[in-house]
């Protein structure tokens, strides 16, 4: 709970995972082969699971740190920018230098608001084990990792482990060395993807008792506007999503992590955790790409004030 912090960590929530430029634009309709289509709306933005997660962390109120990786071009250098102006410190991010860095095409349906997502790691390679910055991990009170790192992920997390910093890993795609990660993790947030993937297509209540045999206190696994359903010793849940004007879901489940952060921080049952971040996650879709539509506490409160009147949410940070 964030009341009860060691004095020693300096920031609430560490990011460690994928970052990149999203060049994102609205469709009439998704374009039949060899057509051209006029864009109904454009944005670049910063995007990557981790990233956002932590971006949205920030949002919220926490005080957070990403390590990743760029390279030293316009890319590396906005996508750089972007996490500074939110306020995230980027002291641990490598830059390669004459790398190519990470980014995206997205294409957004103007009636439904999905996406289809087009992206390159560019030239760079993955963060080694040794360039992982262990005072930082050692600084934050809860820890995110994404799959796209695994290595250094892997790392991190062991850190954290053997220090009693909880994990939270963003599984959005079964991935080789995922598997490995998911050991290492108190809290496991699963796509509706990588449960179909890890279960061969079995049932969402089957996908979730697998990830839960990994051994996490908590195994959530995020269904979109349906909202989540979530495992721990008490038992499975399900948690309806919320009904908005949605415009672009790029980047929703990202922001259900960053908020899941926040909430296990405050020291919530799984339920208002899950209610919480299914709230910030729905805010997010009313505006293109996947960061300009984040809410702030106060808005996300409010809009739970009037949805969820009878659930409070005791605010500690």
């Amino acid at each position: 709970m964030c009341n009860q912090i060691d004095d020693k960590r300096r920031y609430h929530a560490v990011g460690l995972g994928y970052s990149a430029i999203d060049y994102l634009g609205i469709i009439p309709h998704f374009p039949a082969e060899n057509k051209k289509l006029e864009l109904k709306e454009f944005e670049i933005q910063g995007g990557g699971p981790a990233a956002t997660a932590i971006v949205t962390a920030t949002r919220l109120g926490l005080r957070t740190s990403f390590i990743g990786i760029a390279g030293d071009d316009s890319f590396g250098q906005k996508m750089l920018h972007e996490l500074k102006r939110e306020g995230v410190d980027i002291s641990s991010v490598i830059i390669e230098q004459g790398g190519r860095s990470q980014f995206a095409f997205i294409m957004v349906d103007e009636a439904t608001g999905a996406r289809t997502i087009l992206w390159t790691r560019g030239s760079l390679p993955f963060i080694k084990e040794e360039q992982v910055n262990r005072e930082m991990i050692l600084s934050a009170d809860i820890l995110l990792i994404d799959s796209l790192e695994p290595k250094a992920a892997a790392c991190a997390a062991g850190i954290a482990r053997e220090n009693g910093i909880p994990v939270v890993i963003d599984a959005g795609t079964l991935r080789e060395g995922v598997e490995e990660l998911l050991a290492l993790c108190d809290y496991i947030i699963a796509s509706e993807v990588f449960a179909a993937q890890i279960s061969n297509n079995g049932s969402v209540e089957e996908a979730l008792h697998i990830i839960h045999s990994y051994g996490p206190k908590v195994s959530v696994i995020t269904l979109g506007e349906r909202g989540c359903v979530a495992f721990s010793d008490s038992g499975l849940i399900n948690v309806d999503g919320f009904k908005v004007n949605t415009v672009d879901t790029t980047g929703a489940g990202d922001v259900f992590h960053g908020a899941f952060l926040f909430a296990v921080l405050q020291g919530w049952n799984l339920y208002r955790m899950c209610v919480f971040s299914n709230a910030v996650a729905a805010l997010k879709c009313g505006k293109l790409g996947g960061r300009v539509g984040i809410p702030g506490i106060a808005e996300t409160l409010e809009y739970l004030s009037i949805l969820k009147p009878d659930l409070k949410f005791e605010i500690l940070v």
